[in-house]
């Protein structure tokens, strides 16, 4: 729907919200019920997020799944969930001792065999799930007891507990359903967990029904019980039909919202926002490496000069407005929230004179052409506003907004001059998935620094923290330094919702800015 037609459904909502929204009260007829509606732009047709790992279904299968343990990000340290305790054995090897009062949804008990089988499963060479390489460490695990069991790694892994914590990574299925499916595909459209809620139904077409348990004992403070009796997820790809659904009180919740409609939506007396700041960010990288045959981007005050013309809080303003109160980037592309994080040389600031001066130094007091490769709307949007910031330093980017498909394609080709993207830390609780994506020599190589990939290496095997912290922050200096990438903006998931409901809790490693678990009532 186009900026226009969706103003102009905001105003005709408006006034039938006017005349009979108030009267009828739906919001107070679901709380008494306790129900939300949360309208979702994607349909959804499995909650296996091993099997379609999107944000979306992440969003609903942590509230249906637990992990073994779960990352406290406001305390910065592990909590218990299925497991009760842990022990480092030695840097290769972790033995657990489970909760013996877990029961699936089917009433079934929970025990390590289903944890064993989970493993044994995903590393299996005939199991074909996108992430691989998130189990390819544990070199195997081992039975001990009915409720205790032994995890060994492949080589030292500082990160093992950090994904094993992590929601998207290592979510535990039964044993004794899972095993018996000769289609593992059929389990995700009527899966059975451990989790604050069940499954009621699951259909591609009407959406999904959760109820809250009765009985969630494994509950803590870095993951809790159901808030809310019943959630039901309706999809509803126009984002117009969602928010006149939210007007006339057939849903309670959504997200992923444009932002003027947001602010519009979130002025009415019966409606509120709230934005989630995720791990996340949208970036800017530079090739410093000469890829792309840009000589003059292998110029560092070239480089640097570019950075200087990013206004973070100008691009954050365009893309949350009014609702990114207090709302500032990270200062690196590693979040102080993951385990394993550092860094100490600060960011340039935003100066268009400083840039100037360092582009004429460099001798294009002139500028040059440059392109900027986007591989989304959302990625194209803040390109474009960058752009014109650029523009004024004389620096004349055009924009190329291409499907991910083609950006990868491009990538591979060493044909990135500038690249705005995002990236969500990997959505785990550790520093590592970022400096392997980013620093592992491949396609992602555009910095042309040996130095950074020997040191990703390493940390990946330093099991002193100090030491690896050390690393990390040589890591993320030098990036700064030499000026080949930099946070822009966070990227924050805003939320539009019936006034009396909160999202509870920290949504820092929630791959959708929040999970459904945390929905409840004011």
């Amino acid at each position: 729907m186009s900026r226009m037609s969706a103003r102009a459904l905001l105003g005709l909502s408006a006034c039938l919200f006017g005349t009979s929204l108030i009267a009828t009260n739906p919001t107070l007829a679901q709380k008494a019920k306790d129900t939300v509606r949360i309208a979702q732009a994607q349909t959804i047709g499995t909650l296996d997020a091993y099997m379609d790992p999107r944000p979306e279904v992440y969003f609903l299968s942590d509230a249906v799944f637990d992990t073994l343990i779960v990352y406290d990000a406001k305390k910065k340290g592990l909590s218990p969930l299925l497991a009760k305790s842990w022990t480092r054995i030695d840097d290769r090897t972790l033995e657990f001792e489970l909760r013996e009062d877990v029961t699936w949804h089917d009433g079934k008990p929970f025990s390590a065999d289903d944890v064993i089988y989970t493993i044994n499963w995903l590393n299996d060479p005939q199991t074909n799930v996108r992430f691989k390489n998130y189990y390819s460490w544990i070199e195997k695990v081992e039975k001990l007891g009915s409720h205790r069991f032994r995890l060994i790694a492949v080589k030292p892994t500082p990160f093992d507990l950090a994904m094993l914590a992590s929601p998207n990574v290592l979510p535990i299925f039964p044993k004794h359903i899972h095993e018996a499916m000769k289609d593992k595909l059929e389990f995700g459209r009527a899966p059975i967990g451990t989790g604050p809620y069940r499954v009621v139904s699951l259909d591609i077409n009407k959406g999904l029904s959760l109820i809250k348990r009765d009985s969630y004992p494994q509950a803590n403070d870095a993951k809790y019980a159901g808030q809310v009796r019943n959630l039901q997820v309706i999809p509803l790809p126009d984002a117009g039909t969602r928010a006149a659904a939210m007007m006339v009180g057939d849903i309670e919740m959504m997200r992923d919202v444009p932002i003027d409609m947001a602010e519009n939506l979130a002025g009415m007396p019966n409606l509120g926002s709230t934005v989630t700041s995720p791990i996340g960010s949208s970036y800017l990288l530079i090739d410093a490496a000469g890829r792309s045959g840009r000589k003059e981007l292998q110029d560092v005050r070239v480089r640097r000069a570019i950075m200087m013309a990013v206004n973070s809080p100008e691009l954050t303003q365009m893309i949350v407005g009014k609702l990114a109160t207090g709302m500032v980037r990270q200062d690196a592309m590693c979040n102080r929230a993951q385990m394993g994080c550092d860094y100490s040389v600060p960011l340039p600031d935003f100066d268009l004179a400083g840039a100037r001066k360092l582009l004429a130094e460099a001798g294009y007091a002139n500028g040059f052409d440059v392109e900027i490769t986007a591989p989304s709307a959302h990625s194209g949007r803040l390109a474009e506003i960058f752009s014109g910031r650029l523009r004024e330093i004389g620096i004349r980017a055009k924009v190329d907004t291409l499907t991910f498909a083609a950006y990868r394609d491009k990538q591979a080709k060493g044909k990135i001059e500038l690249l705005v993207n995002g990236w969500g830390g990997g959505g785990v609780a550790d520093v590592q998935a970022t400096l392997d994506f980013f620093f592992s020599p491949g396609p992602t190589d555009y910095f042309g620094v040996p130095r950074l990939s020997e040191l990703a290496k390493a940390s990946a095997a330093q099991m002193d923290d100090g030491k690896r912290r050390a690393l990390v922050r040589e890591i993320f200096d030098t990036v700064t330094n030499i000026a080949y990438m930099t946070p822009i903006t966070p990227q924050p998931a805003v939320w539009v919702h019936s006034k009396d409901i909160a999202l509870i809790g920290d949504s820092t490693f929630s791959a959708w800015g929040g999970m459904a678990y945390q929905i409840g009532w004011k």
